[in-house]
């Protein structure tokens, strides 16, 4: 079995455990919409003829799962911490002094950390651009889509309700927690492409 198929098969086989009795449906729901519409984009992406590295697929993979993981729990209520405790014998939460769920931030990292370099792939085979104008473009990429899907969350809270819409937020009372998402989706992406850069120049 090729890797993009075993990936393929692997996220999905994730997405169906995680879509039995999530934590709560309504916000599960809201949630596919994300999934929906990142799917999109990786269709659109390959019938243009994108060729992604493995690199690429593993991080688009791992990026789908940590996403899917999120919503089973909704991501403000997603036992990371007990986790930690369960399997490292210690709390991530304690040892750092955190006094929320960071589950939220940790993936909005993830999403600069894995997303990148597939944006810079496409960037440069439909574009044609060069890796470093290929890794500009991207972080404003990563940083123009972090910034819309936050404009989504508020538009998509504002019609459904207070209640789960702050589920769905899942901003835990931080009114910087847009602004927070943002950077450090930006900050992954800035990570990413140095390592990249530097690991084109070695070779």
């Amino acid at each position: 079995m090729n890797t993009p198929r075993a990936l393929t098969l692997l996220c999905a086989f994730v997405w169906v455990i995680c879509a039995i009795r999530p934590l709560n449906l309504e916000a599960w729901i809201l949630e596919q919409f994300a999934t929906v519409t990142a799917l999109l984009t990786l269709v659109w992406a390959l019938r243009g003829g994108v060729v992604f590295s493995r690199t690429s697929q593993y991080c688009i993979a791992a990026m789908i799962i940590f996403h899917t993981i999120g919503t089973h729990f909704t991501y403000s209520l997603t036992p990371y911490d007990e986790f930690f405790q369960s399997v490292f014998g210690f709390s991530i939460n304690e040892l750092f002094g955190w006094q929320r769920n960071h589950y939220d931030r940790f993936v909005h990292l993830l999403y600069g950390l894995f997303l990148a370099l597939p944006a810079a792939q496409v960037l440069m085979q439909r574009l044609h651009m060069s890796a470093k104008s290929a890794s500009f473009l991207g972080t404003h990429v990563i940083l123009s889509t972090s910034a819309l899907y936050e404009l989504a969350e508020w538009v998509a809270a504002l019609f459904v309700g207070s209640d789960l819409g702050n589920r769905y937020l899942g901003s835990q009372g931080d009114i910087w927690d847009a602004q927070a998402d943002i950077a450090l989706a930006g900050a992954g992406s800035t990570v990413a492409y140095i390592c990249w850069l530097l690991s084109r120049r070695r070779r």
